[in-house]
């Protein structure tokens, strides 16, 4: 937790260590086989070692490079940070074009692209209770309200880091922010976040600023914050902060006990076992890349190409128009079970199914589904498609026409992001349409 660099994580230590044992076998094996000896498999485990080193160094080396960078400019690198935008980032840095890479990183922050980052917050309760007022920031963030969601963000950041830590809040001068193995809650992560979002403001200021001064805003010192910049700079950190929060959720609040040493064996079939899923990895995601240059959406008509309404074995399976009339004829059964296993989850992990059944009962009880219809279908990508369908529902002795959306994610059995033709997989949807059933009067 107190190392220099994050790159000195004992995940990336423990990975760097097993590809340096991996190294020295393949030395020790080709002595072997200067006496004739010789093992194909061996040789063939070795050849994917320096792409599989190239690419540890690569992404190891990248949190310090990236803090080195911008730190001071009010970033940080976060776990669930986009890989490709830290490196973009920093490699536009490196080439002295740092003014060019912070606007990158302000368009992300800013931006619609940032909204799965959104949905993954409500892993965290301390977020969760929050989350409407965050997605009202959100919004306020899309539509350039910048002077609304500014103060949003710095109020739930704060707020969110006290339920979390139980005592203090972010900006609190002794709140621990730092967390074992982790890259978001490194000692130059969210502490050096915090002591630049924290800096004191004692005049009045009516300058543009490009950070998000906490005492400066909320105590109405620094009157021009609200634009694009110090909105991205907050959403980036509370997300950083969320990073913080799951890694205390799993336990990594404080180092945990040293492993035992493996035995030679034990590496060796560890080792075989951290390259063929790095060889496997690789071949999918050329093979995705691939299907991805081929995808083209479909222009379906309803009625014509697939049923306005019908069963669900009227449509050709793995759709993600099969599982929105699924989905119709659980809710129709009042199968609340069935609908929670719908739900496609960002945090991937132990589900607690009957919690999850329980959450979704609370939304369509007492909601009587009387007709349905599909509407609407727009593959969005390969891997997402969006399916409206028109409901009619009864509640308390009313009927209410309502026009819902559900936004399908193509999920793999091993949690993995599936290409729309793939087989074997689940359409499942996001439920961020489920208030416009729970408020039904």
């Amino acid at each position: 937790m107190d190392n220099d660099k994050i790159e000195n994580n004992p995940s990336y230590q423990k990975f760097k260590k097993d590809l340096e044992g991996a190294e020295a076998l393949q030395r020790l094996t080709k002595l072997f086989s200067v006496f004739g000896v010789k093992n194909d498999e061996l040789g063939e485990v070795f050849s994917r070692l320096p792409d599989l080193k190239n690419q540890t160094e690569l992404l190891s080396k990248s949190p310090d490079k990236f803090n080195g960078h911008f730190s001071k400019r009010g970033w940080i690198a976060h776990e669930s940070m986009s890989s490709d935008l830290m490196l973009t980032s920093i490699e536009l840095a490196d080439k002295g074009l740092i003014d060019i890479a912070e606007k990158e990183l302000t368009n992300y922050y800013s931006s619609d692209k940032m909204h799965w980052l959104l949905r993954q917050v409500k892993s965290i309760d301390a977020f969760s209770v929050r989350y409407n007022l965050l997605k009202l920031a959100y919004e306020d963030t899309i539509a350039e309200r910048y002077h609304s969601s500014v103060p949003i963000l710095l109020m739930m950041i704060d707020g969110a880091v006290n339920d979390i830590d139980k005592s203090k809040g972010f900006f609190a001068e002794n709140t621990n922010l730092t967390a074992w193995d982790s890259i978001a809650a490194h000692s130059t992560g969210l502490s050096a976040l915090k002591e630049i979002f924290s800096d004191s403001r004692k005049k009045t200021n009516s300058e543009e600023i490009t950070l998000p001064f906490r005492h400066g805003i909320l105590h109405g010192r620094d009157l021009c914050y609200a634009n694009k910049m110090v909105t991205a700079k907050c959403w980036a950190a509370l997300f950083a902060i969320k990073d913080w929060a799951f890694a205390i959720k799993q336990g990594k609040k404080n180092p945990p006990p040293p492993e035992p040493e493996l035995t030679f064996e034990e590496n060796l079939s560890q080792l075989k076992k951290t390259l063929d899923d790095y060889s496997e990895s690789k071949k999918r995601n050329e093979s995705v890349s691939k299907k991805v240059e081929e995808w083209k959406a479909r222009q379906l008509l309803i009625g014509i190409d697939i049923p306005e309404k019908g069963a669900s074995n009227d449509y050709k399976n793995f759709t993600p128009e099969q599982e929105a009339i699924r989905f119709a004829e659980y809710w129709s059964k009042n199968n609340f079970g069935s609908i929670a296993k719908q739900i496609h989850h960002f945090i991937k992990g132990q589900i607690n199914e009957k919690k999850e059944a329980g959450k979704t009962r609370k939304v369509f009880e007492g909601k009587k589904l009387l007709d349905y219809k599909i509407v609407k279908v727009v593959d969005c990508s390969p891997a997402i498609t969006e399916v409206s369908l028109a409901i009619t529902v009864e509640h308390e002795n009313k009927q209410c026409n309502k026009e819902i959306t559900l936004r399908f994610i193509y999920d793999g059995p091993k949690g993995e992001i599936l290409i729309f033709g793939d087989t074997g997989g689940q359409w499942k949807f996001i439920e961020n349409f489920f208030h416009q059933i729970q408020y039904i009067y």
